[in-house]
């Protein structure tokens, strides 16, 4: 699993740290702090997998040639079949693929980036991604066509040696990052950039470092209000229901224990309803009709949504091939009661699977539901989980870790650890606890 994360410029976050990750982890701290940024570069570098050979015009080597590295970039199709960068775009309100990005194909089915914008001595100006040939006889799956363009716009080196200076953040050397025991990601797409105080020649680059096992790049799954409210493509619920055990009697028996209402239900994934595109989710209750999943509501819609992709997650990862689980806002849509029960149940079927958990809350419900958890289990079990507060002032992430049973601890001494001293009315507890005593 990932151990550390070191971030120059992705997002809001100028610089920023995160040291000591845990199997579970989750990040809580006000608006605007950075938590669904990490969970986006967590899901942008976890989906770099598809091998090319990154090779740098502007950087020759001694011999007089070209530096070239072993590198990877976005896979075509996350976990959930949907493609990585352009579900990101979407998110934050621009066109799904880039439309102006500088890049064209070479006459070996490479891609070439020309930031001509650049001044001349900037690292990364011009750069080709090479497709590595196929095994003889072997379909060649890695060639770029202009179907890429828009698509593509990252890079990540994994352990290697010799990356030039100027590719390598002050930061990163501050911090005793070095590349050939960890991960480096390059984004150049400029939406992603920090675009403030530039002071370094890759300042127009969002770079972050990971330390420790990623994720293998077809096992993460990324699952926020945008899923949600979807349909399952096509792809995913049609490789699901074709893996070799009952996907479908699976959901239903997590999904009753969320819902005890629906226990003993049968669940299907069929075609959506009204010929829309992808694949819905259809609850049979004894004796009667099926109903599509969204007629139950939000909430049951959210759930299902989690449970069956999960469900999948865990059973395609190993030990060769771990997974990550990126939640952003698990209380969505959700009554508390049924909140505790639904992360129960994801927690339990993460537990003995090499799955790396990250959450992102503003619940209040969560840390409590996190703090009865946290005491239900042994020590051991316990101390790997993580709780980052994060807060994020001119760009520079700060955080406070608490490890294990500490945020229990805080919680009876100091009352809600998502906010600071000045924030204190703002939370529920300052009615409960202090409120009454003004009366």
């Amino acid at each position: 699993m990932i151990e550390r994360l070191v971030i120059h410029r992705f997002r809001g976050i100028r610089e920023g740290v995160l040291d000591e990750l845990g199997k579970i982890n989750f990040l809580i701290g006000p608006n605007n702090s950075g938590k669904t940024a990490i969970l986006e570069m967590l899901y942008l570098g976890g989906t770099s997998g598809r091998p090319v050979h990154l090779i740098l015009d502007d950087v020759p080597a001694e011999e007089g040639e070209n530096v070239a590295f072993q590198a990877t970039t976005s896979v075509r199709a996350d976990f959930l079949r949907l493609e990585p960068l352009p579900r990101l775009r979407g998110r934050h309100g621009y066109n799904k693929r880039w439309a102006d990005a500088p890049v064209s194909l070479t006459g070996e089915g490479g891609l070439e980036v020309n930031l001509a914008t650049l001044e001349r001595n900037t690292p990364l100006r011009v750069f080709r991604l090479g497709s590595p040939l196929p095994e003889w006889g072997l379909r060649d799956k890695t060639r770029f066509y202009k179907k890429d363009f828009g698509v593509v716009a990252l890079f990540s080196i994994n352990r290697q040696e010799g990356i030039p200076r100027g590719l390598t953040p002050i930061l990163f050397g501050e911090k005793g990052i070095r590349a050939e025991n960890s991960r480096w990601h390059y984004l150049w797409d400029p939406v992603w950039a920090y675009k403030w105080e530039r002071r370094e020649l890759v300042d127009h680059l969002a770079i972050w470092a990971e330390e420790g096992q990623s994720p293998a790049s077809d096992k993460v799954l990324f699952f926020d209000f945008h899923v949600a409210t979807e349909h399952f493509t096509a792809e995913f619920a049609r490789w699901a229901k074709n893996l070799p055990w009952d996907w479908e009697e699976e959901v239903g028996n997590h999904l009753g224990r969320v819902f005890p209402e629906l226990e003993g239900a049968k669940v299907r994934v069929d075609d959506a309803p009204e010929g829309q595109k992808g694949e819905a989710g259809y609850i049979r209750l004894a004796n009667k009709g099926r109903i599509v999943i969204d007629q139950f509501g939000d909430g049951a819609r959210h759930a299902f949504k989690v449970l069956a992709g999960l469900a999948v997650l865990c059973e395609t990862v190993d030990e060769e091939h771990p997974g990550m689980f990126l939640w952003e806002d698990p209380e969505l849509f959700m009554h508390p009661a049924t909140l505790g029960r639904l992360l129960d149940t994801v927690i339990d079927m993460i537990a003995d699977k090499p799955i790396q958990l990250f959450v992102t809350t503003q619940s209040l419900e969560v840390l409590a539901w996190l703090v009865r958890y946290l005491d239900s289990v042994t020590k051991a079990q316990a101390n790997q989980t993580r709780v980052f507060r994060l807060s994020l002032a001119d760009g520079m992430l700060s955080t406070r870790m608490f490890v294990g049973r500490g945020i229990g601890s805080w919680f009876r001494l100091f009352g809600d650890p998502r906010l600071s001293g000045e924030d204190e009315m703002a939370s529920p507890l300052y009615y409960l606890l202090v409120g009454q005593e003004e009366v």
